[in-house]
Formats: C-alpha cells, sequence, structure tokens
C-alpha cells in the first residue's frame, strides 16, 4: 500500500490540471506561474493580466496554458502626451488597436523612425514600436490573444549605426541577466523613460556588472520596447522561458543597479530639475577602446531640459567608459551640453578607488581645478550652444602622486585655499605660495591646524610650502 501511494503522489506532483471557469483576473503587482507539467484551462472566459499607474500583473507559464472560447487580455497602462516604446505580448495584435494614436517602426540602416500607416499591418514577435499617445489622460490599452510563451528569436543588422529596436514578448518581465548575447551585439541595452524632464524624457541604460553607472534594472518590463547595437555584421538573439523573471521593476522606472567591486567615478548632472549622469570605471579586463561586454554608448533625446554628461571613447559619447587603468589615463575630458543656459552642477561619486589616488576635476574655462575626494560637488554657469570642457585627473596636477602627506593636507576649491597640518605640538607656522616661475604670491603666520585662506589665482599650478617651529 505504501508504495501505491507514493507512486500516486508522484503522479499527482507531475500531471496537475488546473481548470478555472469564467475566466481569470491577475491583478498590478501580483503574479502567476504556471510550473512544468501543470496544466492551466481558462474555461469559458478570458484571462486578465492588468496593469495600471502602480504597476502590472505578471504571468509566467512553463508549464501548458491552455483557453476554451476565450483569450488573454494583457493591459498596458501608457502616460498620456508623450512617446513610449511598446511591444506586443500577444499573437495576432495588429496596428488597429492604435489607430487614433502615432504608431511607428524603426530602421536600423537609416536610424530613423517611419509611420505605420495600415491598420492591418501586425505587431511582430520581439519588435519594439514608437507610439505617441494622443490623449490628453493617462490610458490602459488592451492586448488581446494567446500569450507568447517558450524561445522566441529576432534577427539583428549592423548596415547603419547598428541600433535595433526589439521588444520583451511576453507577460512577465525579462531578466537581461540571464539572456545569452550573441558576440555580434554590444552588451547594453537601452529603454526610453517618458519620465525625465519636463520635456518629454530621455534614454536609460544597463550593462550586466555597471553596478551604479547603470541608469535602470536588468529586468525589461512587459510589453516594453527597447533598443541594443549590433557591433559587427548580423546575427540573431534569443529569449525564452528561463530568461523570464517576476520584478516589480515598474514599466520605464528606474530601479536599484547590481552591486559591482570595479573602480569607477560616477558624475551626476544637474539642471532644470534633471540630474543625469556619466561613469568611468577601471577593469584590468577591458581595453582603452569600446569593449562590447563593458562599454555603453551615450544615446539622448536632444530634449532641451536635459543636461547631456559624457567621456568619449573612439570618437564616440560614452555614458559609462571603461578602462584598464587610470595608469596611462591620468587626464580624461569630460564633456557637458545642455539645451537651456543656466546654473549647472556636478556631483562626483567614487566607488572603490585606492584612497591614495587623487581624483581631481578641471574646468578648462576658467582655469580651475578641484580635489574631487574633499569636495565632490562643483556648480556652473553654462551658456546654450557650446560645449564646455572639463578634465577629470587622477593624480595631482603637478605630477605629485599624492598631495596630502603625514604632516600637512592642502587643496583649493572655489577660491578658498584650504591648508590642514597635522603636526601635534607646533606653537606656528609659515605658509607661502609659489607660481611654477618660483614668484611668492602669499605669505602668512598662523598657530592654527586648519587654515582657510581667501586666494584668487591666474594659473591653475601652484606650489605650497608649510614651515613649522618643527619641520
Amino acid at each position: 500500500m505504501m508504495k501505491k501511494n507514493q507512486l500516486f503522489l508522484f503522479l499527482l506532483l507531475f500531471s496537475v490540471v488546473i481548470a478555472l471557469a469564467q475566466g481569470v483576473r491577475i491583478e498590478p503587482n501580483t503574479c502567476l506561474k504556471i510550473e512544468s507539467a501543470t496544466t492551466f484551462k481558462v474555461d469559458n472566459g478570458d484571462l486578465f493580466i492588468d496593469s495600471d499607474a502602480s504597476g502590472d500583473a505578471s504571468l509566467i507559464d512553463i508549464g501548458t496554458l491552455s483557453y476554451i472560447n476565450g483569450e488573454a487580455k494583457v493591459q498596458r497602462y501608457l502616460t498620456e502626451q508623450c512617446w513610449h516604446f511598446i511591444s506586443s505580448p500577444v499573437i495576432g495584435a495588429t496596428a488597429a488597436m492604435f489607430e487614433n494614436d502615432y504608431l511607428q517602426y524603426h530602421s536600423e540602416s537609416s536610424n530613423l523612425y517611419t509611420e505605420i500607416s495600415s491598420l492591418t499591418d501586425d505587431l511582430n514577435p520581439m519588435q519594439g514600436y514608437g507610439l505617441w499617445i494622443v490623449d490628453e489622460s493617462a490610458s490602459t490599452e488592451m492586448f488581446s490573444g494567446v500569450t507568447y510563451t517558450g524561445n522566441k528569436s529576432k534577427s539583428f543588422t549592423q548596415s547603419g549605426a547598428g541600433f535595433n529596436l526589439l521588444g520583451n514578448p511576453y507577460p512577465s518581465a525579462i531578466d537581461w541577466e540571464s539572456v545569452s548575447i550573441p558576440d555580434q551585439l554590444n552588451g547594453a541595452y537601452w529603454v526610453f523613460d517618458p519620465t525625465i524632464g519636463a520635456n518629454g524624457g530621455d534614454w536609460r541604460e544597463y550593462i550586466s556588472g555597471g553596478g551604479v553607472a547603470n541608469t535602470t534594472s536588468q529586468y525589461i518590463p512587459m510589453g516594453q520596447g527597447f533598443f541594443v547595437r549590433a557591433t559587427s555584421g548580423s546575427g540573431t538573439i534569443t529569449f525564452g522561458n528561463d530568461d523570464r523573471a517576476h520584478d516589480a521593476q515598474s514599466y520605464y522606472k528606474n530601479s536599484s543597479a547590481t552591486d559591482s567591486d570595479t573602480e569607477l567615478i560616477l558624475i551626476k548632472a544637474t539642471g532644470n530639475n534633471v540630474t543625469m549622469q556619466t561613469a568611468v570605471r577601471f577593469n584590468s579586463n577591458a581595453t582603452n577602446n569600446i569593449d562590447r561586454l563593458y562599454d555603453v554608448q551615450k544615446v539622448s533625446s536632444g530634449n532641451i531640459d536635459i543636461p547631456i554628461i559624457y567621456t568619449k571613447c573612439e570618437g564616440e559619447n560614452m555614458a559609462i567608459n571603461t578602462l584598464p587603468s587610470y595608469i596611462g589615463n591620468e587626464v580624461l575630458p569630460l564633456y557637458f551640453e545642455a539645451g537651456m543656459s543656466g546654473d549647472y552642477s556636478f556631483e562626483a561619486l567614487l566607488e572603490n578607488l585606492d584612497f591614495n589616488t587623487g581624483v581631481y576635476l578641471e574646468d578648462i574655462s576658467l582655469n580651475y581645478t578641484q580635489n574631487l575626494r574633499h569636495e565632490p560637488t562643483y556648480s556652473f554657469d553654462y551658456t546654450t550652444g557650446e560645449v564646455k570642457n572639463f578634465n577629470i585627473r587622477f593624480k595631482d596636477v603637478t605630477g605629485i602622486d599624492d598631495l596630502e602627506s603625514k604632516a600637512m593636507q592642502c587643496y583649493l576649491s572655489h577660491q578658498v585655499l584650504h591648508i590642514n597640518i597635522k603636526e601635534d605640538n607646533f606653537s606656528n607656522s609659515q605658509i607661502e605660495v609659489f607660481n611654477l616661475s618660483g614668484q611668492s604670491v602669499l605669505q602668512m603666520n598662523t598657530s592654527e591646524k586648519e587654515n582657510e585662506i581667501p586666494f584668487i589665482g591666474i594659473s591653475s599650478i601652484y606650489i605650497v610650502q608649510v614651515t613649522t617651529n618643527k619641520n
């Protein structure tokens, strides 16, 4: 009897049939997973996968999903009067569902968008589309049909700039970390976020191992269109059920990036209530050229209120620039642009960099250099139409590797010379500042350990000498 009972339990676990009448509704921020060897039947009704401003429902069908006199109704909540990038999660959807909106496809060869004029055009699996919602209030669109499942593939090309607009074909998120990246593709993906700024949004990017350099998460939401970039020739990318995930990542919205031990400097640029960023990373496996699994090019919408900050590699603007070491890259040009004149600021974040490595920001037009370890925030005026040039320096501008000694700490910030004397039991000291011609431009005596001295110079390099009664 025991053996029969055990066999019976085995069959139940691996041959489960669940039949539900009158349909099923999965509410936003909830999920349903149909496990392997399980058959889920929706009988005489529809399967509703809901979406609203709070988030999306999610369905992963590893087992069998069947409809009897019914179909899936997959919702996509969309905000009004802005561009979205969408993808169909069901078989048989056509352009007719967006009859009163503007629907476009993207051409890799020309890097241009073209209006879809025929309402009978199919919305192909794994293809992304640009969509402008004309409604004056948010709307919920409905994809009706049988949901995609299993392996889905899409070809990509590099006959032009290499940007191919793909789409998530599933009624669940895709985990980019589990996707197999073909050799002909850059390892990043780019997604459009219409919530950035007040004039229509901008692009976010993700690459495996990017850590805080990423501006979106590893999860691509249900119904989301996104760009990948071919680096050579052509190829095919494939998604499968193993790449799917239930995730709370909201459509278009940012979430925390994965952790990384890579040395990096992250510069955030803020203006017009918008913050954008660029990152320089150091990884011994990278080169000084564009590496498809380490580097991410900067993609910008051109909206006037969005600050643009980037470095360059092989002539391309970079969002994430990964180099083998700061040795040999001690001076890295940094560029800033914006469509509006005004006040902007930088904020620097240093991760995993050796504390003995000096990190400085040089404003070239003002002939001004600031120690980012001591003061990571820098403000400046900007006039639209120009590209403002900065340098990131990874050692002292005089060539001395360490500005901070056991006896003294010295740095210049916002026309104030900070001199902190670390010696104990000194009674007085003399401070003298020289230009590179050897001319003394400042002299003073002090008995204070911490000194803040107003200082306006005409060159970018000075020598500071401190003489105490001990040294």
